[in-house]
């Protein structure tokens, strides 16, 4: 996984940048559904994936699904039968969008790193309790 936030510098807080792309009726996409596929790619297999992330394989199911429906086409299919039995891959389309998604990450990082440096320095360190 690309962590893209950076060390603080010295008496600063870390302000990190997260990416979620947002399809309207289609849903949505975010670090933790870009998280999951990544692991269905290295694991080869959903429940693995789901239980990486402390996830049930119900939940991690669900999240590919949405992801299969939300694309014009899937991007996890189900691999069946064999003797190491069945598993879970990315479609070319699926790796496409898991390296789309990392590319704007990266951009958005970049972009606003400054600002982030910024906020980081100047964000309350301690909780203010209200009166």
């Amino acid at each position: 996984m690309t962590r893209l936030a950076r060390s603080p510098g010295r008496g600063a807080a870390q302000a990190e940048l997260t990416l979620r792309v947002d399809f309207g009726e289609q849903g949505a996409l975010g670090p933790g559904k870009v998280r999951l596929m990544e692991l269905i790619a290295d694991k080869g297999s959903i429940s693995a994936a789901g239980r990486a992330m402390d996830m049930s394989y119900r939940g991690a199911w669900l999240l590919v699904e949405s992801l299969n429906q939300a694309f014009r086409e899937p991007l996890v299919v189900a691999k069946h039968g064999g003797k190491a039995g069945g598993g879970a891959e990315l479609t070319a389309l699926g790796t496409r969008v898991v390296g789309c998604y990392r590319d704007m990450e990266r951009a958005a990082h970049d972009a606003a790193s400054n600002h982030l440096k910024t906020l980081g320095r100047i964000v309350a360190r301690q909780k203010v309790s209200p009166k």
